[in-house]
């Protein structure tokens, strides 16, 4: 009897063992908190990211310029010659001076320009225009304008293939024209941000004339007279960015009737009795020429710019330059039509 008792308490003593075995390791999940172990963790296997295919800035450069031709560059150039004032401007503009390495004879701005090797003047033949100075050079770019198209530019293209030539216009009446050509030079050069920081400067600039002159009525603009030469007499017309520069000024232009800088007579400027009078300074080398024959010829006495002392000197290239200065111009001219809108 007492054996059969023994067996069965050890019978119980086990089970209640292995049940409170069983219950301590299955305790509820929510209860479970997690054990901060001063085991090293195991070096986990990381799984690179995910990148974008790695891309290089292209070398090459492909360009419609403004005469409609397709230019490439293979590179950034290195050294750069300027067929006109307008396109040395937009190079010393941009920050590009030091790699300007010939210019024309009439590149006289800004200072630095007139240091740099003369390749000629500014016309449309190669008479003008030294094309062996040019080939000795070499350059990467060349610069040149609508009026080197028929002769200049295919001789450049025959004796430097390795060289790339954009034409520029010079004569337009746009502002956009000329923003088109400053980005057109910054995207040929690697400098896309200078130039469209001087563009947007040049933009904000015209708008705060242009806000202005916009709500002069016909009668609050002055009639003017703007004079090129003066043996024989040409004038600025329509068409041109002089006319354009008056208009955006808040004035009217006595020969806006006409296309680009017609010839006239005393006769035709007396009839038209302009408010105002421009006279163009520093035409080729006729200095102020131009300037003092309006201002003192007898024959025009009577017109109410010179009854009225309003007849003005104005740079001609400042005036008649397509280039970042332009706005220089039409802030100018906005102050001499209407001093008490711009004082």
């Amino acid at each position: 009897m007492k054996s059969i008792i023994k067996k069965s308490g050890a019978i119980i003593l086990l089970t209640i063992i292995v049940l409170s075995l069983l219950t301590s390791c299955t305790s509820p999940a929510e209860t479970t908190t997690p054990v901060e172990t001063t085991t090293p963790p195991t070096t986990p296997v990381t799984t690179p990211a995910t990148t974008p295919p790695v891309t290089t800035t292209p070398t090459t450069i492909e360009i419609i310029d403004q005469a409609g031709r397709e230019v490439t560059l293979e590179k950034i150039p290195e050294s750069i010659i300027s067929l006109s004032p307008s396109n040395t401007e937009i190079l010393f503009a941009l920050g590009l001076g030091d790699k300007v390495v010939g210019v024309t004879q009439y590149c006289n701005y800004p200072e630095e320009a007139q240091e740099k090797t003369k390749i000629g003047g500014f016309s449309a033949t190669d008479i003008d225009v030294s094309i062996e100075q040019i080939v000795a050079i070499g350059p990467d770019l060349i610069l040149a304008t609508e009026t080197h198209l028929n002769e200049v530019v295919p001789k450049l293209e025959e004796f430097l293939p390795e060289t790339t030539v954009i034409v520029l216009l010079t004569s337009t009446e746009s502002f956009d024209v000329v923003f088109e050509a400053i980005e057109m030079v910054g995207e040929a050069t690697g400098t896309g941000e200078q130039a469209a920081q001087i563009v947007s400067e040049m933009s904000e600039r015209i708008q705060a004339v242009t806000d202005v002159t916009d709500n002069l009525t016909e009668s609050e603009k002055p009639k003017v007279f703007y004079i090129v030469w003066h043996e024989p007499i040409f004038a600025i017309g329509g068409g041109t960015l002089g006319n354009t520069l008056i208009e955006a000024a808040g004035g009217v232009n006595i020969f806006a009737d006409t296309e680009g800088s017609p010839m006239t007579d005393l006769e035709t400027i007396i009839d038209r009795n302009p408010d105002v009078i421009l006279g163009s300074l520093g035409v080729g080398t006729g200095a102020d020429l131009a300037y003092q024959f309006v201002l003192t010829d007898e024959r025009l006495s009577g017109v109410n710019a010179r009854i009225n002392d309003q007849v003005y000197p104005v740079n001609t290239d400042l005036y008649g330059r397509p280039g970042p200065r332009l706005v220089e111009a039409l802030e100018e001219l906005a102050a001499l039509l209407h001093p008490e809108l711009f004082p």
